[in-house]
């Protein structure tokens, strides 16, 4: 039997609700707290038992999910933090707020670290999750169950790496959505229309996303057996690589990494 409870009925909190009582196992509970009725009312339907504010409900969970924004984590763990299961642990899945600062406010409580991404929503997220030295077994399995919930789980090894899969996973989606946008404005550019353009972008990146996970070949593998030299291919690849791409990208991740870090070092 495991009881979950999570502070926040937003889309993640949502997602992995969702995933962890579809098929509604009968040896999982999951507990929502948020002020917003129509959130609930979404989370009820999915089978969640419902709260507008915390009791002794936050007791009986073996793991609480802190789901709430980031500047708001603060103010909004002090009063969970006497409610909690003293055998329990605690998920943060809020970017930029270290374990240590958690600890602090939680009074000390097992803290672990998560970083989904959006496409949990949709049952394809990825997480990275950190869970320090000494953390009991049976947290780290609670908490590898409500993530598997809804997507995949790659274990760090350090707080640090929680913060680079924050700045590749968890901004990630955002970078393959504006390579998209950029594919359909090319389209849309030389005549296609809106719905062609959009339908084209979004097929070749699922289509080669889909086959680069079947395969399990290195991404550079894929790209070298679609481009046939001095073909259509070829010459794009020559635009990308001569604007440096991989620099491109470079920056782009150390930028949102460093960002990360900022983030973190002003919660302490």
């Amino acid at each position: 039997m495991l009881t979950v409870g999570f502070l926040g009925g937003g889309n993640m909190a949502g997602a992995l609700i969702g995933g962890l009582l579809k098929g509604a196992p009968a040896d999982i509970t999951a507990h929502v707290v948020d002020p917003n009725a129509p959130k609930l009312e979404r989370l009820a339907a999915m089978g969640a038992v419902t709260h507008t504010e915390l009791g002794d409900w936050v007791t009986a969970c073996d793991l609480v999910v802190l789901a709430v924004k980031p500047q708001m984590m603060k103010e909004a763990v002090a009063p969970l933090t006497p409610l909690l299961n003293p055998d329990g642990a605690v998920l943060s899945i809020a970017a930029g707020i270290g374990i240590e600062t958690l600890k602090d406010w939680l009074a000390g409580a097992v803290v672990l670290r998560s970083m989904p991404n959006t496409p949990a929503l949709v049952g394809c997220g990825i997480s990275g999750l950190y869970a320090p030295e000494g953390t009991p077994p049976e947290a780290l399995a609670a908490a590898r169950c409500v993530l598997e919930a809804a997507g995949e789980v790659v274990e760090v090894k350090s707080e640090e790496e929680v913060d680079l899969v924050t700045a590749i996973p968890g901004s990630g989606p955002a970078y393959v959505f504006r390579f998209m946008e950029a594919l359909e404005k090319a389209g849309l550019k030389r005549g296609l229309p809106p719905e062609s353009a959009r339908a084209l972008a979004l097929g070749t990146v699922y289509g080669a996303a889909e086959l680069a996970r079947q395969s399990g070949e290195p991404f550079s593998t894929l790209r070298e057996r679609v481009t046939s030299k001095g073909g259509t291919t070829a010459k794009a690849l020559e635009v990308m690589n001569a604007r440096d791409i991989d620099a491109m990208m470079d920056e782009a991740v150390e930028a949102a990494f460093r960002r990360a870090l900022e983030m973190k070092a002003a919660f302490r």
